[in-house]
């Protein structure tokens, strides 16, 4: 045996024993008491628990996939995405651009304030008074909380319930970065695209979505019409923070490192070693249904996106460009200004 072939040999049989190693790691059982204990005890690890209940299969819907493809115009979307250059390969990069661009500018409305019902004068003149519980009819869509404002002009007063059921969001089009990124997963998944869904513990929501041009995630924000500015946050938006925490089908994961290039808040919710057991447990049993090749397949692309983490150093913080040159461009001033997120 010649050089080559006794080194392609032992690589072949290492790469046996750690592909072996990977698949058993998600086939054995976890520590079921751990989770258990960890649930009881700790605030942060139940409210994440929670989340992976709701948010990881929740647009796995094909009903609603199809709503949302026979509410949204098609053939505009196409058309756009045919009319720039591009190859294969970057096809879907190119449908994702142009789906932030038909969300933001033709679909999706803002809501700072909602328009009064009665007679119509615009939200600038609409005065918050409180809130209240839905009714019959808002509770249905997955409404937590309902806003309440009075109309300055004939003093009636106007409900904004705060949807989070998807479709009911294709009816009312309007909300904040909850709906915006709510119904964007949405239609990300209606497209076959692979998504995550990322929260933010200081109260903002974004999304990304796989690209197999790229080879990676990347960061996708509706309400900036934002495509891979992960600094747009705590660079441009000068925003402090301390998690952000990806959800999708096949896995959870912490993908803090991406985002909080600067102004890193302290991590104190809980251990990391407890929040590390946690989303690899949560994410075991998001797998377990799959077969040995996508168990290594993601596995490894888990380890690649890590390495990429790794490659960020302090000396790489990118300078403000893009979508979000002087803070948030979505929300009114007061509010961007009590969010710290208008980039002062």
């Amino acid at each position: 045996m010649n050089e080559k072939a006794m080194f392609d040999h032992f690589a072949s049989r290492f790469m046996a024993v750690y592909r072996k190693k990977i698949i058993d790691k998600y086939r054995t059982v976890s520590d079921l008491q751990r989770l258990q204990t960890l649930l009881q005890t700790n605030d942060f690890a139940r409210s994440i628990y929670g989340m992976s209940q709701n948010l990881c299969t929740k647009y796995d819907s094909d009903a609603w996939q199809a709503s949302v493809l026979d509410t949204i115009d098609l053939d505009t979307i196409y058309t756009n995405v045919e009319a720039v250059e591009g190859t294969p390969e970057d096809y879907v990069d190119r449908l994702v651009k142009e789906l932030l661009r038909y969300f933001k500018k033709d679909f999706f409305r803002w809501c700072n304030k909602p328009d009064c019902r009665h007679c119509s004068s615009p939200g600038e003149q609409m005065t918050p008074v409180g809130h209240q519980p839905p009714n019959d009819e808002e509770r249905p869509y997955d409404c937590g909380v309902v806003e309440v404002y009075q109309c300055s002009n004939c003093k009636h007063l106007t409900r904004f319930p705060r949807f989070n059921h998807p479709v009911k969001l294709l009816e009312t089009r309007s909300g904040r970065c909850g709906e915006w990124c709510n119904l964007f997963m949405l239609l990300l998944k209606s497209f076959g695209i692979e998504a995550r869904y990322i929260w933010n513990r200081e109260d903002h929501v974004w999304c990304e979505f796989y690209s197999t041009n790229l080879k990676r995630w990347v960061h996708v924000d509706s309400c900036e019409q934002s495509f891979d500015e992960p600094h747009i946050y705590s660079v441009n938006w000068n925003k402090k923070m301390s998690y952000a925490i990806a959800f999708n089908n096949t896995g959870v994961v912490d993908v803090s490192k991406r985002y909080i290039i600067q102004n890193q808040l302290t991590r104190d919710q809980i251990s990391e070693q407890d929040l590390v057991y946690l989303l690899e447990t949560v994410t075991k049993r998001l797998r377990a249904g799959l077969g040995d090749h996508d168990l290594y397949k993601l596995a490894c692309r888990d380890e690649q996106e890590k390495l990429g983490w790794a490659t960020v150093s302090d000396d790489s913080t990118p300078t403000k460009t893009g979508s979000s040159l002087k803070g948030r461009e979505s929300g009114s001033a007061d509010w961007k200004n009590q969010r710290g997120e208008d980039g002062t």
